[in-house]
């Protein structure tokens, strides 16, 4: 965690396992001697400079792996709600029903702002951006499958509300932690939304990873869709990744053919934390929390149109009314039976017996000639853990 000895006054005593990579302690530090940097496997950790850190302890203050969660805020139990915004352009644009940019335009029409996270196709990552106009909503929409990078957000996002700015931060449940961690107390006129967080891959990986298709096509990527609707909206094996080059060519890929898709369903290339991830629960420090109800076509099928449909928490009362305050632009239902249950409001994912290996073996400098072993043996690992889904199935519905 650190290029000097472990202070036990500063972020360096934080196990690896432990780090989520938010950033906040970058952000918090009075004498800006922490950064990040990325580890082997392409995740950025924090380093202290121990001659400069002051002992001030703010960044252990504040970390979402060494604090518990505050539990006060939240409703004793969630509110599920299933729906999609009216507007079917918006709903195309997005992962799911669209309720992002339902909640997003709300707060710009009050003259707020929106965080959340957008490509940079230059340095080919994925940062936390500020928003406060409709146009710049679009980089914001859609599923990014990487971690995000939030340093230096945070104090943005505090001078907003200092300035009584209405602000909208959208994220992981990580990340949402952190910025609650970093205020330190409640602003009324703050609102969170986090994602039902599948893991976070390798901000490394996905750099070597789409600039080898870069080299290879000899061509820039414009564009990154990794839930694109152009086939429709089916359901979690039928997920399509689109790639945009320039202004006009599109490559459109099956996901599981894609090595760093493969491998992120596979779940080989998740940071470590989030296989024991604590926010990995109905009981959430956002606002609301947003997901893909993929069981609504057999469930509730009047939700159903293959266009999206978005499931919707609401954890605190706050959240709530918001939520319902859109009623007019989405269908919006209430919903007492999700079936299928999304399995990361209950549990981290599990973390594959063969992920340390993967990593140990690859070069993130040597990706393009290493990648095709590795993808197969992603595509193993999904055949297998598919075909044990429809075991399960079968004997839970043939049992009595």
């Amino acid at each position: 965690m650190s290029s000097f000895a472990v202070n036990p006054n500063n972020i360096s005593i934080l196990p690896k396992p432990g780090c989520y990579g938010c950033g906040v302690c970058v952000d918090v530090c009075p004498t800006e001697c922490i950064t990040l940097l990325d580890d082997q496997e392409g995740f950025p950790y924090p380093s202290v400079d121990q001659a400069v850190c002051i002992e001030c302890r703010k960044c252990i203050n504040t970390c979402p792996g060494l604090n518990d969660i505050d539990r006060q805020r939240f409703l004793e139990q969630p509110v599920f709600y299933a729906g999609y915004s009216n507007d079917d352009r918006v709903r195309y644009l997005s992962s799911s029903g669209g309720f992002f940019s339902l909640v997003a335009e709300q707060i710009l029409a009050e003259g707020g702002v929106v965080y959340g996270a957008q490509y940079d196709f230059e340095d080919m990552t994925v940062k936390h951006a500020r928003v406060d106009s409709r146009e710049g909503l679009a980089a914001l929409r859609k599923s990014k499958y990487v971690q995000s990078s939030t340093v230096n957000i945070f104090p943005r996002v505090r001078t907003d509300l200092a300035a009584k700015r209405v602000v909208l931060f959208t994220g992981t449940p990580c990340q949402v932690e952190g910025l609650y961690l970093f205020l330190g107390e409640e602003w009324a006129n703050l609102f969170t939304c986090d994602i039902v967080c599948h893991g976070v891959p390798s901000p490394g990986l996905f750099k070597r990873h789409f600039k080898s298709i870069e080299q290879t096509r000899g061509q820039s990527i414009t564009d990154i869709d990794f839930r694109t609707k152009d086939k429709g909206w089916k359901g979690p094996l039928q997920l399509y990744l689109k790639v945009k080059f320039g202004e006009e060519e599109q490559r459109l890929t099956y996901a599981a053919l894609d090595a760093y898709y493969a491998l992120f369903l596979a779940n080989l290339t998740l940071r470590p934390c989030c296989y024991g991830c604590q926010y990995a629960t109905t009981q959430r420090r956002a606002d609301l929390t947003l997901g893909d109800f993929w069981g609504v076509k057999q469930h509730h099928p009047d939700l159903f149109d293959s266009k999206g449909t978005s499931l919707v928490l609401a954890n605190t009362e706050k959240g709530d009314k918001l939520l319902k305050s859109l009623s007019a632009e989405a269908k919006l239902a209430l919903i007492t039976d999700v079936r299928p249950f999304p399995p990361n409001l209950a549990h981290p994912t599990p973390q594959p017996k063969f992920r340390d290996r993967f990593f140990q073996q690859i070069d993130l400098a040597d990706w393009h000639h290493r990648k095709r072993w590795f993808h197969l043996r992603a595509l193993a690992i999904i055949a297998r853990d598919k075909a044990w889904g429809f075991v399960k199935k079968f004997v839970n519905r043939n049992s009595v």
